[in-house]
């Protein structure tokens, strides 16, 4: 009986996933397939017309951060559904590399850039977990998916405006 009573568990908690399409987040379990820096500045000149003089103006932009291209296996959605098996998606770091590449499965937090047409990962934000025996994952600390995502709900993504409080 108790055996049962812990598998029913164990099996909500890796069956864990909720979406809300109005929230431009997506969450998903993540297999790193590479991590490609590039640079941020490339293509951040932008050219008008002055429409009073007639004049040029070349106008630049400066990212301050390393860029990075990233290229995913999707193995589980948690948040929103991705409906792709890989995803790429850019990654901004002031600080050096993401911490996320250091570890082979991550929970990572993405947005879509609608003007340009491509992902973006919520900076700084990811969850480091690993797959157990009974091939449920959990958090390097035990902390169950449902946990580390209502974490970051709750916290940086409220602030962020992506919830409401």
């Amino acid at each position: 009986m108790l055996i049962s009573c812990k598998s029913t568990k164990v099996g909500q908690e890796s069956e864990f996933k909720i979406g809300h399409d109005s929230v431009n987040l997506y969450a998903f379990i993540g297999e790193k397939i590479s991590v490609i820096e590039i640079d941020p500045n490339e293509n951040n000149t932008r050219i008008e017309i002055n429409s009073i003089t007639g004049d040029t103006i070349r106008r630049m932009s400066y990212v301050m951060d390393n860029g990075f291209k990233n290229k995913y296996k999707v193995v589980k959605n948690v948040f929103n559904d991705l409906k792709t098996d890989t995803i790429e998606f850019v990654a901004y770091d002031h600080y050096g590399r993401p911490g996320f590449e250091n570890y082979k499965n991550v929970i990572l937090y993405i947005s879509l850039n609608k003007e340009k047409g491509y992902f973006y990962h919520q900076k700084y934000q990811y969850d480091p977990i690993e797959k157990t025996k009974n091939g449920t994952w959990k958090g390097l600390n035990g902390e169950s998916i449902e946990k580390l995502f209502n974490e970051k709900k709750k916290g940086v993504f409220t602030a962020r405006g992506l919830f409401d409080e």
